[in-house]
């Protein structure tokens, strides 16, 4: 009996993992945009060696991602690529106010296949972007539920494009698809964050669109539900350290805030 006893103490001290001073501690799960994958894989892989909390990351489209957790998906925190998305979570309930924080900025680039070594590209100058493009594609995520979608439609629209954008792009599921058409060839071009360009093979940034008043990327992080539980608040204060926003410069991204 007390071996049973032992077994069924030692097996229930495995199902939760220890923190580093020696509590217990909850499973975290992130779901976060489909551009912050390569950085918050780090930034979590980080938080795991210091706190010995497991934390377990979901990756997609902000809109896709908002509208699983609004179904019941079982997300702790939720990092959107635009407020939009977060705000949409935030009226369902399901995100108080006082539980988000606008955490990281990043850029919109073009990029080109990396075959196309001499190509530059100023979104500015029509002419020169619908003369490379010729009547081939322009890759872009699909601005119904990928926030680099929104931006790229807008930008294209803001700098007079707006033709290019109805009729010669081509809508990826999340801006990482939107990059690997441009890298397979199976698009001309593409528009991407700056941070999915980084370090990417089969592609190379052709150029950078400047920033445009009241079209601002704003990555917003956030607990879910109305009383999150304490892993997910040290991992949530954990995002906003230097320590984290060390390793998203890393990636390109700017910090909007930090402790």
């Amino acid at each position: 009996m007390l071996k049973l006893i032992a077994a069924a103490v030692l097996l229930a001290s495995m199902s939760v993992p220890a923190r580093a001073d020696g509590g217990a501690c909850e499973p975290i799960s992130i779901f976060a945009a489909a551009s912050m994958t390569d950085a918050l894989e780090k930034v979590a892989s980080a938080y795991e060696r210091e706190s010995a909390c497991s934390v377990s990351t979901i990756f997609a489209a902000s809109g896709t991602l908002a509208r699983q957790i609004e179904a019941g998906a079982p997300a702790d925190l939720y990092l959107s690529a635009n407020t939009e998305w977060m705000d949409w979570i935030q009226n369902t309930g399901l995100v108080r106010a006082q539980n988000r924080i606008d955490l990281l900025g990043n850029q919109l680039v073009i990029i080109v296949p990396a075959s196309e070594r001499s190509v530059q590209l100023d979104i500015r100058d029509k002419a020169s972007v619908l003369a490379f493009l010729g009547e081939e594609k322009l890759a872009i995520g699909d601005p119904a539920a990928v926030p680099a979608g929104r931006y790229a439609s807008a930008m294209l629209k803001h700098y007079g494009l707006a033709t290019l954008d109805a009729e010669q792009t081509v809508r990826a599921a999340s801006v990482r698809a939107a990059l690997a058409w441009v890298a397979r060839g199976e698009a001309k071009g593409g528009i991407v964050y700056r941070t999915d360009a980084y370090g990417a093979e089969n592609v190379r940034v052709a150029g950078t669109i400047p920033a445009v008043d009241g079209i601002e990327i704003v990555y917003p992080v956030a607990l879910v539900g109305k009383t999150p539980n304490t892993a997910a608040k040290s991992f949530y204060d954990y995002l906003q350290s230097y320590a984290a926003a060390a390793v998203f410069a890393e990636y390109g991204f700017s910090r909007v805030s930090a402790e």
